[in-house]
């Protein structure tokens, strides 16, 4: 009988085991679900379309610009940046990078660039230039068409026209062609990008060029 008693007793530890290593497995825990959700990427530009985000400059005429969202399907973003001319691009939009694939100058149509039939025989290039990787740590480092970028800050407190972000991502990115030249960018949860920084050498001298978040317009709150 005790031996019967203790054989249930064992074999219920056993189950309970086996079930606390399964939903371990097959559900992470609190931290594991924090990090999973930290690092999809898409909060840092999020598909809102009709959103228009103006950029104050400092440093070069052009240094001021305003970006809008366009067009928007699963994985994909169209934006178009404003300054002097107009600029198309095509972003791979997936929880794990935020890739450039598709650059078109002197755009004015209204007309969506998603479908890569329709960008068949126009006058922009496909590109390669990953924003934004994961995993979303210091450190993660990656090369790409034009740059060497690497995650330096996670939990940046930026300052902008528009007000004060928290925990912003910062990127920092070394031309290949001029390594003395470096690009700092600067991404808030849900917002996207809210400061880009240029810094470079002119004439043997240090210079900066800078674009900082003045203003957001969204189709929601019009």
């Amino acid at each position: 009988m005790k031996n019967g008693i203790w054989r249930a007793v064992y074999l219920g530890l056993v189950l309970l085991l086996l079930v606390a290593l399964a939903g371990k497995w097959l559900w992470p825990g609190q931290k594991e679900r924090e990090e999973s959700i930290r690092d999809d990427l898409r909060a840092y530009l999020p598909a809102l379309v009709g959103t228009t985000f103006q950029f104050e400059g400092s440093g070069m005429e052009f240094a001021s610009f305003s970006r809008r969202i366009t067009f928007a399907a699963p994985g994909l973003v169209q934006l178009e940046d404003l300054s002097g001319t107009n600029l198309a691009v095509v972003l791979e939009h997936r929880w794990d990078r935020l890739r450039l694939i598709y650059s078109e100058e002197e755009f004015y149509a209204e007309e969506s660039l998603l479908d890569e039939e329709q960008r068949r025989g126009r006058p922009g290039r496909s590109v390669d230039l990953v924003l934004l990787k994961a995993p979303l740590k210091v450190g993660t480092a990656w090369r790409d068409q034009n740059f060497q970028r690497e995650i330096v800050a996670l939990d940046q407190v930026v300052e902008v026209p528009l007000g004060v972000f928290y925990d912003v991502v910062v990127v920092k990115s070394i031309s290949h062609d001029a390594p003395e030249n470096v690009l700092y960018e600067y991404y808030a949860k849900n917002v996207g990008l809210i400061k880009r920084e240029f810094l470079l050498l002119a004439d043997g001298e240090p210079y900066s060029v800078t674009s900082s978040l003045k203003s957001i317009s969204c189709p929601l709150a019009q």
